[in-house]
């Protein structure tokens, strides 16, 4: 990390304004991953309320009209609303982890270690691990030049969602498929098995 700074270093000397610059692109660029971060998480919510608020509606209406078609359709509906909300927080959470290469390069010329040592904490987390290592190792002549390198040892894959956010919201997405179906189940089964 020294032969970093110490090569960015003849850069920032030529151009006071930079680090200024820098800390205030630091600052813009975490308020945008927690916004996009608070994004997802606003759209699973809704996704669910709406998933939720569908399928008892539904259900109410299936058990007043005594329609089996749509007590099935009701919990099929529910589900796939809330696959597609896991699918959204999926695909915006993307635009989280396209801010890491910018990150990694502001808290390598602004000797930050926040993000870094999150990254290289996470559980199971060797390709992230491997990533802020090459980065740490990186020699560049200038800010340009170290951006370019970070940029090119970027690679999307080895941020998988598995490891970041995709179990609180599997599992919450899991329990509302299955409490659809059970109560389906429930409602069904004495009619296709009856007791006696």
């Amino acid at each position: 990390m020294d032969a970093v700074r110490a090569s960015a270093a003849p850069e920032l000397r030529h151009s006071p304004v930079a680090p200024l610059g820098h800390e205030t692109e630091y600052k813009v660029i975490h308020d945008q991953r927690r916004a996009t971060i608070r994004s997802y998480n606003m759209w699973y919510a809704f996704g669910h309320g709406v998933a939720h608020g569908y399928f008892w509606l539904m259900l109410f209406l299936s058990l007043d009209l005594t329609s089996r078609p749509l007590l099935i359709a009701a919990a099929f509906t529910a589900s796939m609303i809330v696959w597609f909300a896991f699918q959204a927080v999926m695909t915006i959470d993307r635009g989280v982890v396209s801010l890491y290469p910018r990150i990694i390069f502001l808290e390598l010329t602004l000797d930050y270690n926040f993000y870094r040592d999150y990254l290289r904490s996470r559980p199971n987390g060797d390709t992230e691990r491997s990533f802020i290592e090459k980065c740490e190792q990186l020699h560049a002549q200038s800010t340009t030049e170290l951006w370019d390198q970070i940029h090119s040892q970027f690679k999307d894959k080895d941020f998988p969602c598995d490891r970041r956010i995709a179990g609180h919201f599997k599992r919450a997405a899991y329990f509302s498929v299955a409490l659809f179906w059970i109560v389906i189940a429930v409602i069904l089964a004495p009619i296709y098995f009856p007791l006696q």
